[in-house]
């Protein structure tokens, strides 16, 4: 049965969609009033210049949570991490007073469908064919592919491409496991790394790959369930995502070259990495294809 919509309730539908649009629109700051939390920013202001899309203030996207990287689940409460704390140094070197970052799916990141804004970051791989999609900033960060397993699993070097594996979906490392592992059945796709990890906990899958900081961040919410065994060595550089048009992309590699140069980024791994992961990433086992 079709039900009328009579114009009082049409004009509370309207009212509720106008507020749901200004609410998105008008994007809350992270940490608090100049969105730079608790980062301690150490480089001089205006040793970069950014065009930014809203005059002074730099926005930025990600796909939370993502700790270690981005501490806080939502925009609102975001404060602290490595990442975070890039993005913020780098609004600041450029004399920007503020900072907005706007939480998305992985699947609307990694799209490149979202336009308004000034740079992304969230542990994105660079690759040839999101160089179509994105222009790159210079590499600040590489990493490995970890594989979690359960405690006592039967599953091993030799015999990994039989288990059930979880992978996220349109991820550097979904394409290497697809393209050089080969698992003889389909892995399970997931949208996040925090459901993936519960599906290990919960025994729906027997194997995550995913590179080697996100599993040792996210699988300690299941410390008792899951244990990262293994890594195979694919160094993937990371680089922050930016417009294929933007203005920026030489200055923001200015910045990774200063940052790398002046112990920035050493610090922030230090204080944001290093203590979470609780084990050194480079003493993790390698294991080769077989």
């Amino acid at each position: 049965m079709q039900r009328r919509i009579t114009p009082v309730a049409l004009a509370a539908v309207l009212a509720l969609t106008l507020a749901a649009c200004t609410a998105t629109d008008a994007a809350p700051d992270a940490g608090g009033p100049t969105g730079f939390g608790d980062c301690k920013l150490t480089g001089k202001p205006g040793s970069i210049t950014i065009d930014p899309t809203v005059d002074g203030r730099l926005t930025v996207v990600t796909a939370l949570p993502n700790p270690g990287w981005w501490n806080g689940t939502s925009p609102e409460n975001l404060k602290s991490g490595f990442e975070f704390c890039m993005v913020a140094e780098i609004a600041h070197r450029a004399g920007l007073g503020r900072m907005v970052v706007r939480n998305l799916s992985w699947d609307q990141y990694i799209s490149g469908s979202f336009k308004d804004y000034d740079l992304g970051a969230t542990v994105t791989g660079i690759t040839e064919p999101r160089k179509k999609v994105f222009k790159f900033s210079a590499p600040y960060y590489s990493s490995n592919l970890a594989v979690t397993l359960a405690p006592g699993s039967a599953f091993n070097e030799s015999n990994i491409r039989d288990a059930r594996i979880g992978l996220i979906q349109a991820s550097t490392g979904a394409a290497w496991v697809m393209d050089n592992l080969k698992p003889a059945t389909s892995p399970s796709l997931f949208s996040d790394g925090p459901e993936m990890f519960a599906a290990l906990a919960a025994n729906q899958i027997d194997a995550v790959i995913t590179d080697t900081e996100t599993a040792l961040t996210q699988s300690n919410a299941y410390k008792d369930k899951t244990q990262v065994v293994a890594q195979y060595e694919v160094a993937t550089p990371w680089g922050m995502i930016m417009p294929l048009d933007s203005p920026n992309v030489a200055q923001v590699d200015k910045a990774v070259t200063d940052m790398k140069s002046d112990g920035t980024f050493d610090r922030l791994s230090k204080e944001y990495l290093e203590p979470l992961f609780g084990v050194d990433p480079g003493g993790i086992p390698f294991w080769t294809v077989k």
